[in-house]
């Protein structure tokens, strides 16, 4: 069974002392004032953790914020991102005390996380997968042998690579892991599938040689009993599958 991805941000729980609020596409104002404005479509996340979550030019951004946008759009409102420690979107805290109407942050759907909030549909199916050089001479995770895998700490790339009996390296970001693939001084890297395949497509001498599906699904997460979100936040799924913008953001975001 995966670990739900980003659970080393639930230690970090106790050390938030506040929200900071960004507003995306805002302009001037009381930014907190801003984010309850019945205009607005609040959503909490936890960044960066791209290509879900991440800031650039001073906004949050990725796969995840893009979908919010769509959500927001659907509903006749402006997304507003709130930043908030991971532990109090899993926990549901974040959404009991009302700081946001959804919680979209690459958060995995487990049984565990049902018991405190509503999910949506699953929106991505985030497999693991197994990255090496061409010349390495890895097929997949059984070929790997005495080989070391690079994989990032506290991750469901971690845990598939351990659950394997394998040699790993542990990297506290995936940056310094993709430069030890390139240096060499690991032969493979054990990631989920949204994290590696952008690598395998924009360096010609990475392939992706395996995925493996451990059924871990992303979700939505809204306050339990919240079905108006929860319904706009699952029209706006359905829409987004149907008509290919789910695809678009794939390849925008992750290259897949």
């Amino acid at each position: 069974m995966p670990a739900p991805r980003r659970i080393a941000s639930a230690v970090a729980a106790v050390c938030a002392a506040g929200m900071a609020v960004t507003g995306c596409g805002t302009s001037s104002g009381d930014r907190s004032e801003e984010s309850r404005s019945p205009e607005a479509f609040r959503v909490c996340t936890n960044s960066p953790y791209a290509p879900f979550e991440f800031e650039r030019d001073g906004q949050t951004v990725g796969f995840d914020m893009s979908l919010g946008h769509e959500i927001a759009r659907d509903m006749g409102r402006t997304l507003t991102v709130v930043q908030a420690d991971f532990h109090t979107l899993e926990s549901g805290a974040a959404l009991n005390e009302d700081r946001c109407d959804a919680a979209i942050s690459g958060m995995t759907i487990t049984d565990q996380r049902r018991q405190v909030v509503d999910f949506s549909q699953p929106y991505f199916n985030d497999q693991i997968a197994l990255l090496t050089t061409r010349n390495s001479g890895i097929t997949g995770f059984d070929s790997v042998g005495k080989n070391t895998v690079g994989v990032q700490h506290a991750t469901s790339g971690e845990q598939y690579a351990r659950d394997k009996k394998l040699r790993v390296r542990r990297f506290e970001d995936v940056g310094r892991m993709f430069s030890a693939l390139e240096d060499g001084q690991v032969k493979a890297v054990s990631g989920n599938i949204s994290t590696l395949s952008r690598q395998a497509k924009d360096r010609p001498e990475l392939r992706l040689v395996q995925t493996v599906d451990t059924n871990e699904n992303l979700g939505i997460a809204v306050k339990k009993g919240n079905t108006e979100i929860l319904d706009a936040v699952n029209r706006t799924l359905d829409r987004v599958r149907t008509d290919g913008t789910v695809d678009s953001l794939k390849e925008e975001w992750m290259g897949l």
